[in-house]
């Protein structure tokens, strides 16, 4: 698990400026998802949905892929809310979501969760992620 977790959180790194690569995140986690119905995997789509939110160059397109990542990011972490990176990853996408979509609802939350609790995770590449973007 901590091998396929590096390889989607390398292919998350590059999802923001790449389409390509926010392709391969989408793929990739929906097929682990499909195989084993961790919320984990269903979270790194909807990233990639947020990030294809990002690169497309239609409207409805932009908006389709916000929704769709929007209702499977809060459905991943109904299913296990005190995953930390599921929690960093609806904190993320909250901080850079538009003003205008008015998704900023669970920001304080997350990050008091998030630093609450991000030092006692074993996973040491994520406790690192989470220092590199909680400096941002």
């Amino acid at each position: 698990m901590l091998r396929i977790s590096k390889e989607l959180r390398n292919y998350l790194i590059k999802g923001e400026k790449s389409s390509a690569a926010a392709i391969q995140l989408m793929e990739k986690s929906e097929a682990l998802f499909k195989q084993n119905k961790l919320p984990i995997y269903q979270g790194f789509y909807s990233v990639g949905q947020f990030f294809m939110a990002k690169h497309a160059a239609n409207p409805f397109k932009k908006l389709s892929y916000f929704k769709e990542g929007k209702k499977s990011l809060n459905h991943a972490i109904s299913s296990d809310s005190k995953n930390l990176e599921l929690r960093l990853f609806r904190l993320m996408t909250q901080e850079q979501a538009p003003a205008f979509l008015n998704y900023t609802d669970n920001i304080n939350e997350d990050r008091s969760f998030i630093l609450k609790n991000y030092e006692n995770t074993t996973d040491e590449d994520l406790k690192i992620f989470i220092k590199k973007y909680l400096k941002k």
